[in-house]
């Protein structure tokens, strides 16, 4: 490598680089280093700063070998996760895209290669990138957080628990009341069922009426979040970057979980009016994006293998009635057979903002029930192998309903 370096210095030689790398403006702010010399490989600039974790970290849809960190800094930064098994530390994930380090406020590390049903220790490590120059980059210091813990989903799992709420539509008071009724030491993971928005409009908005009170109410920054989009979080200039904020490894707003003995069936419902409403300037494909999810999600019920295994399937989306669909009544018969052939045993929904239970043998052709969780209320479900136990309850802890599905 050493024979190397004066062939590096040459190609650098005819080229027009500050002598420090460095910006005014920057090492005004702080104290930073000045290495000099024409060296390519000498040390790059480094100020005597630290980025601040302005928001998060929380885990966003995690597998049962996976799971995905989330956080925001004040500054450019790049940001990797230390982690590992039990109480250990004793690995690092460092995203990179392209060949190149992710720089941004916006941080998201997946974690692969994990352990289904295990507890795992993660902190978040975020470096300050004060100038992205071409050589010699503008760094400050590293910046480490506590340390915190998840665990990974297990379909050997003998039981799971996992509230749901939807329809908050920006109000923190509603998220922190409903996240009061959670006894959040027997329960597993929450699910947001839709329009957590009126519209989505800002990153701002993203955290602040949504993210932030759900892990400083709940989540904390261990509980995983599954999302399932509603039809209002479809809409605004910010709607098209949501998926940042909630990513999972599928990488769509459609997926499937396997937690104890739930095989989780999570569908996006997309909008509730056609593409060519001129309200929408025709700016929605939608119709297109339902018929690709259609074709996954049969494709999903002929190839799964443990859509058969489970106990029990759930289906959770935001709208009841499997939303707008471009063929009418045949597209959503299509979607009531494919569920009907999944075998599903509940499926739940929010979008009315009040409480319904339609039995299995509905008019609609289901053969399973239809819950709709309402505006300002959260259900309760446990799961063993033998039953599924549902309490839906109001802001106020009192009680909705309850009933129980058996196999």
């Amino acid at each position: 490598m050493l024979a190397l370096v004066p062939i590096v210095s040459a190609l650098f030689a005819g080229l027009s680089i500050p002598a420090s790398g460095q910006d005014s403006a920057v090492t005004a702010r702080y104290a930073c280093t000045h290495p000099t010399g024409g060296d390519a490989n000498r040390p790059h600039p480094v100020c005597d700063v630290h980025t601040v974790i302005t928001h998060g970290p929380y885990v966003s849809a995690p597998t049962d070998t996976s799971a995905t960190i989330v956080w925001m800094t004040d500054l450019p930064a790049h940001g990797e996760v230390v982690y590992g098994q039990g109480e250990r530390l004793d690995m690092k994930a460092v995203p990179a895209h392209d060949g190149m380090l992710p720089v941004g406020t916006l941080h998201s590390v997946r974690l692969t290669g994990l352990r289904p049903g295990r507890r795992y220790s993660y902190k978040i490590v975020s470096t300050a990138v004060l100038n992205l120059t071409a050589y010699w980059p503008t760094t400050g210091l590293e910046t480490e957080s506590d340390t915190y813990h998840f665990e990974t989903f297990d379909g050997r799992k003998e039981r799971v628990s996992f509230a749901l709420i939807t329809d908050t539509h920006g109000s923190v008071p509603r998220i922190e009341a409903l996240m009061r009724q959670v006894d959040w030491s027997r329960t597993d993971l929450l699910i947001h069922s839709g329009d957590a928005f009126d519209a989505v409009t800002s990153e701002s908005q993203v955290w602040e009426k949504w993210l932030d009170p759900l892990v400083a109410s709940g989540l904390g920054h261990s509980r995983p979040l599954v999302f399932a989009r509603g039809n209002h979080d479809t809409r605004g200039p910010f709607a098209r970057h949501l998926e940042d904020y909630v990513p999972n490894e599928d990488g769509r707003f459609y997926f499937t979980r396997d937690i104890g003995p739930v095989h989780l069936m999570v569908i996006d419902t997309g909008e509730d009016k056609a593409d060519s409403t001129q309200v929408y300037a025709g700016l929605n494909r939608m119709e297109e994006y339902r018929e690709q999810e259609l074709a996954w999600f049969e494709h999903h019920l002929r190839t799964s293998r443990t859509l058969d295994r489970a106990p029990f399937r759930i289906l959770v989306m935001h709208q009841p009635d499997w939303g707008w669909l471009g063929g009418g009544s045949s597209e959503r018969d299509a979607w009531t057979a494919a569920a009907n052939r999944a075998k599903v045993d509940l499926l739940i929904a929010g979008h009315m903002h009040r409480y319904s239970l339609t039995p299995a043998g509905g008019p609609e052709g289901n053969t399973y029930p239809v819950l709709v969780v309402g505006q300002g209320q959260l259900a309760k479900v446990d799961v063993s192998r033998d039953e599924i136990q549902v309490k839906v309850v109001d802001e106020d802890g009192s009680t909705v309903a309850s009933f129980t599905v058996t196999k």
